[in-house]
């Protein structure tokens, strides 16, 4: 499912003195001890809060099971099952929707910023026009959070037995605008009826939910799957 959000906008410098007086500028300050003009680029050593993010919601159903509840509600009942898992390890939990509700990307990803120290979980399901394809696949867009995707993907795959379809990097809006450790998983084809009657079961939804908070844990310890 196309979850990118539109296209990237680019922005262009023009004129070489403003060039010029940019690049002096940044090594000036870099001289002055202004560290400031750098980003630092977030790291998952130290998060203590997570993000939980259900998709889609309201209006929005996301992918259509072939029997049973659509995405939107089983991504925010995985999302519930996932909180209470790590509050007990002291984490924070927010979650970017907690009852059945539109939620715009934008905003999505505006919740996800305003936290320090914290990291972004994406939860989905999957559907395609070929029932056949079933599996579970993790995205990321910075490479920095490829082992953090790893980490969610192996864990739920020592709990689902599925095809491994891999992890990922991907442009998907709620990843490529996120200034947090951000992952997108995508936790089965509810298009498939193999897949979709295992999602169905709230046994395997906690199975699930469980999975995806030891790939957290895991990922918090510096554990390389």
């Amino acid at each position: 499912m196309d979850r990118s959000g539109g296209k990237h906008a680019k922005s262009h410098a023009t004129g070489k003195p403003g060039i010029l007086a940019g690049f002096a500028g940044i090594l000036l300050a870099g001289l002055l001890g202004g560290c400031s003009v750098f980003q630092p680029i977030p790291d998952t050593s130290t998060f203590h809060t997570v993000i939980l993010d259900a998709g889609h919601g309201g209006h929005d159903q996301g992918g259509r099971s072939v029997r049973g509840y659509n995405e939107k509600v089983l991504a925010l009942d995985v999302a519930k099952r996932t909180k209470p898992i790590l509050e007990r390890y002291g984490y924070r939990v927010i979650l970017t929707r907690n009852s059945d509700v539109f939620i715009p990307l934008g905003q999505r990803v505006a919740i996800s910023n305003s936290y320090p120290n914290s990291v972004f979980v994406s939860i989905h399901f999957n559907h395609a026009r070929r029932r056949a394809a079933s599996g579970l696949e993790t995205y990321y867009y910075n490479p920095r959070y490829r082992r953090f995707a790893a980490n969610i993907q192996q864990e739920i795959l020592k709990t689902y037995r599925c095809p491994d379809r891999g992890v990922k990097p991907a442009r998907f809006y709620v990843l490529r605008n996120n200034r947090r450790p951000a992952v997108l998983v995508e936790l089965g084809f509810l298009s498939n009826a193999s897949d979709n009657k295992l999602a169905q079961d709230p046994r395997h939804r906690q199975r699930l939910a469980e999975a995806i908070a030891r790939g957290i844990l895991d990922e918090r310890a510096g554990q390389r799957p």
